[in-house]
């Protein structure tokens, strides 16, 4: 994913220029950056509960995250794509035997173990034009619907043994998005997904500084959090990934 996630972001890095220049009107943002990202929490596939950190010996990871912003005039909608690459690996021993995947790995045996929960958002939102308006363009503010596409799989391997579950799952989710830009070239952004039904959640959370350095060329760095409850197909994943990222792109 983030060989394609890169080769995406490079070919619109090329396109969205052209079209903005196209389109006066039109506002677009793309941007690309790393994630440390640091798991709590506990997964498993039709069998035990096991720890992130203290039994599968998950560490604060880096990961690629990408995205693009694109706003439309006249009361149409605007549209938010955000990729992100999420995986963890680790080596593990356990005192005790335990189950994953209906299958019982053993005690004291060392086993490695891999969780990818990589996700794309594509989020369609409006802004709210009264609010625009009388802070003369200062304050923005966007509600809207996001479709989350969540890669997840799980694995473990114990000698000859191995199990594994890869599935993917949509996600429909609320999204909102907040914008103060006090003075050109310095905004203060915030993002918010979530949806709850049932024992099921996913919210997420970012936090964004960005600073114009020169012409169309940006930085920004922020906070980022993201809580997954879900059980689907036998695989639970109750865990949150929290941490500061980086990141630099242009805004046209």
């Amino acid at each position: 994913m983030k060989r394609l996630l890169l080769s995406a972001i490079f070919i619109l890095t090329m396109i969205i220029p052209s079209a903005s220049f196209a389109l006066p009107l039109v506002d677009a943002e793309i941007a690309v950056g790393g994630w440390l990202n640091s798991p709590s929490g506990f997964a498993g596939y039709n069998g035990d509960d096991l720890n992130l950190e203290d039994d599968l010996g998950y560490e604060a990871e880096t990961s690629i995250m990408g995205r693009i912003r694109i706003e439309l005039p006249f009361l149409l909608p605007n549209f938010t794509v955000m990729a992100t690459s999420l995986s963890y690996d680790g080596d593990g021993k356990l005192a005790n035997t335990f189950d994953f995947g209906n299958t019982d790995f053993t005690a004291n045996m060392n086993f490695h173990s891999k969780l990818k929960l990589d996700h794309q958002d594509f989020a369609l939102s409006f802004s709210l034009p009264l609010l625009n308006l009388a802070t003369l363009g200062k304050l923005q503010a966007d509600l809207g619907v996001n479709l989350r596409l969540l890669d997840l799989e799980a694995s473990i391997e114990q000698d000859n043994i191995k199990e594994s579950k890869s599935i993917t799952i949509p996600i429909p989710m609320g999204y909102a998005y907040l914008r103060l830009e006090p003075i050109d070239g310095l905004a203060v952004e915030a993002e918010g997904r979530g949806l709850v039904i049932g024992d099921n959640s996913m919210k997420s959370f970012i936090g964004r500084l960005r600073y114009n350095i020169i012409g169309p060329l940006f930085v920004a760095g922020g906070y980022r959090l993201e809580t997954i409850d879900i059980n689907e197909e036998g695989i639970r994943i109750n865990t949150e990934f929290r941490g500061p990222f980086i990141e630099s792109g242009f805004k046209f």
